[in-house]
């Protein structure tokens, strides 16, 4: 397992809309996900932030 060693946060994060609905990137570049709506990519997001906040709000990768 690979951590990325930072805290995930919604507003942190960079919501792009495109034709086909809104990309997630968090503050370093990373791609976190595509989503039909941005509203959809938020509630997404803040799941994911509450389901991190168990490994004290790190991000982490699977290899």
């Amino acid at each position: 397992m690979n951590c990325w060693g930072y805290h995930l946060a919604v507003s942190r994060c960079q919501f792009i809309d495109v034709g086909y609905g809104t990309i997630v990137y968090d503050q370093f570049g990373h791609f976190l996900g595509k989503y039909e709506t941005e509203s959809a990519a938020v509630e997404e997001i803040r799941a994911l932030v509450e389901e991190r906040a168990g490994n004290g709000g790190l991000i982490k990768d699977e290899i």
